[in-house]
């Protein structure tokens, strides 16, 4: 069969869709091409990225390449299944049916919700928007052949016949063969992987590292706020931003830190999300601090220790009882490890999209069979 994954709104590398999910079935045996708005066409790992102009306008974003142009190019890939990952592609989606493709819908977060803390939305109109975001996706999924969601509290809320969740654990590597990335450390570290802005807490995680000068905090991704950009290029001397990196080097950088942290605000998308880092400091083994929702509780329980994520006196003080703490670093890092490798891991998680795709699979070679009758 022939698939062809849709972003207009991730980067041709992004971690779940690329390395995760397009690999995997690529691994399979299945043919895989990844169309990818904002990018230039080539081959990468056996999988064909098919690039094509994206619009700068949000409006014409949604209008011209989040549907006329990308159903052009979808006419041109012709696939057997569509995989699309962004909700602003539902309607293609929907006209990819009546064409008589399978359709899958990719969920990553709590677009709802999402909507709800958008500094770009009028603040008036979200709680509309928001509404009419949940109608869409609850009305829009029932044509759809499946439904793929990133966390559990995605997928009560929906109700399909195919549906699997799909959680974002990492991939775990080959730790004697990481490629060694040489760091000027001269402190303990505290590191920070994923977009950063001001609702992820960067701020508050700024703030506490003004009064822990005996350690470095390390950032490691885009900067998706230019203000919090000046921010970090003006920070003292205790601050490291690396840039962003490929996927696979992001572990080489995490095993050279003491502590993992993740501390985003209590927004409505942050309460029960289960970000990816978090999985990704298990694997390393390293202690964490996270926010203290009691989603992330419930979750990870003594894998962390927990603080007011818009306190930073909270953070500055529960760092120094981490850091100080050498019994309870180790506890905390042989656990995560060995959870890492028992159950938070792709390896594991990947076996649904695989069944999945059996599955349609199946199910198209037996309705080809009726019609061939």
């Amino acid at each position: 069969m022939k698939i062809a994954h849709i972003t207009t709104v991730h980067p041709q590398n992004d971690n779940r869709i690329f390395y995760k999910e397009c690999k995997t079935l690529a691994d399979a045996g299945y043919d895989v091409s990844l169309i990818v708005a904002g990018t230039e066409s080539k081959n990468i790992d056996g999988i064909q990225i098919i690039g094509f102009e994206k619009e700068k306008g949000r409006l014409k974003r949604f209008i011209k390449t989040s549907f006329f142009d990308l159903l052009a190019v979808c006419h041109k890939v012709d696939a057997d299944i569509y995989h699309f990952h962004d909700p602003e592609i539902i309607f293609a989606g929907l006209v990819l049916k009546i064409r008589g493709k399978k359709v899958i819908f990719d969920i990553h977060e709590n677009n709802p919700a999402s909507i709800m803390s958008k500094p770009y939305i009028n603040p008036i109109l979200r709680k509309s928007i928001s509404k009419s975001m949940s109608i869409l996706e609850w009305i829009s999924i029932k044509f759809f052949d499946a439904i793929v969601t990133a966390r559990p509290d995605i997928s009560k809320r929906f109700q399909h016949k195919n549906m699997i969740t799909l959680r974002n654990f990492p991939i775990l590597p080959d730790f004697k063969k990481l490629k060694e990335i040489k760091i000027e450390k001269n402190k303990p570290s505290v590191i920070f992987v994923g977009g950063m802005t001001k609702i992820r807490g960067i701020c508050e995680l700024l703030n506490a590292f003004k009064d822990l000068p005996e350690y470095e905090l390390w950032l490691l991704g885009p900067i998706l706020d230019n203000d919090l950009k000046i921010r970090i290029e003006q920070s003292s001397n205790n601050i490291k931003y690396f840039g962003i990196v490929e996927a696979y080097e992001v572990f080489s950088f995490i095993q050279q830190a003491d502590i993992g942290i993740i501390t985003f605000l209590s927004a409505p998308n942050h309460l029960s999300t289960m970000a990816t880092k978090p999985f990704e400091y298990m694997a390393c083994g390293k202690p964490m601090i996270m926010s203290n929702f009691e989603y992330w509780k419930e979750t990870f329980g003594n894998s962390s220790l927990y603080v007011d994520p818009s306190d930073s006196n909270d953070i500055k003080n529960t760092i120094r009882k981490l850091m100080s703490n050498n019994i309870m670093i180790e506890e905390m890092s042989l656990q995560n490890k060995k959870l890492a490798y028992e159950e938070y891991n792709w390896s594991k998680e990947s076996q649904k999209l695989i069944k999945l795709y059996k599955e349609l699979e199946n199910k198209q070679i037996n309705n080809n069979e009726e019609l061939a009758k």
